[in-house]
């Protein structure tokens, strides 16, 4: 399905979304306390009120209700400046703002990905609410979403890296990989790789920017001599 622009419709004229604002709100001191999953559960619901450019649920949460929707959530956990408010204030409401929204983005990752499994065992809700989309993995490949979540992927993540920095500070006989374990290895590499970020990049100082390119390009002849001798 092609995407299309995005409406600009207010949250509150859609059913229901008043609703779950009232009950998120009271929640909002478990984003304080560091306890998402509540918060997370409630505002999931949203995704399946407001939709996206093609009608169906905005599971990705990105249409100008769901964004709006999330801003007066914040603002009514008193995460917004007021008149008055010292340049310090301002900064620390803005940090503190942008924590609680990543900190109920991720623990909202583990619901979405769960409901969204939960639709293979539910064929008559998939498809009075995704029409078209015949299983869980139609649905993940549609919206673009990782079927894994966000702690899932920090946590492959995590364990991808241990396994690139042994065999980075290995010397010797210590590079020998057993056959088998090929696959794994150049999983953990691609995964590793996967930490890398624009933002990450864009910190480099010209020298270490240019050591990185040179590093790239070796490694992806390297990659591209391992691919043909698979072909």
């Amino acid at each position: 399905m092609a995407a299309r622009k995005l409406s600009k419709a207010s949250w509150q004229d859609v059913p229901g979304a008043q609703e779950v604002m009232d009950r998120a709100l009271p929640l909002a001191r478990s984003v304080q306390a560091r306890e998402y999953g509540p918060l997370a559960t409630v505002v999931f619901e949203t995704a399946l009120l407001f939709t996206n450019a093609d009608g169906l649920p905005d599971l990705r949460r990105e249409s100008y209700a769901a964004r709006m929707w999330m801003s007066d959530l914040l603002d009514g956990m008193g995460l917004k400046p007021v008149p008055g408010d010292s340049a310090e204030h301002r900064k620390k409401l803005k940090e503190d703002r942008d924590t609680a929204s990543r900190a109920v983005r991720a623990a909202m990752s583990q619901v979405r990905v769960d409901y969204i499994r939960s639709l293979d065992d539910d064929p008559v809700q998939r498809e009075e609410r995704f029409p078209g989309l015949a299983s869980a993995d139609e649905i993940f490949a549609y919206y673009r979403i990782v079927p894994q979540a966000q702690k899932e992927i920090v946590s492959a993540n995590r364990r991808a890296l241990q396994v690139a920095s042994r065999i980075a500070f290995a010397e010797g006989d210590d590079l020998a990989i057993p056959p088998a374990r090929s696959p794994q290895v150049v999983r953990s590499f691609r995964l590793a790789l996967d930490t890398l970020t624009p933002q990450t990049l864009a910190s480099l100082d010209t020298e270490t920017r240019d050591q990185l390119r040179e590093e790239l390009q070796n490694t992806r002849a390297a990659l591209l001599a391992l691919e043909n001798e698979l072909s």
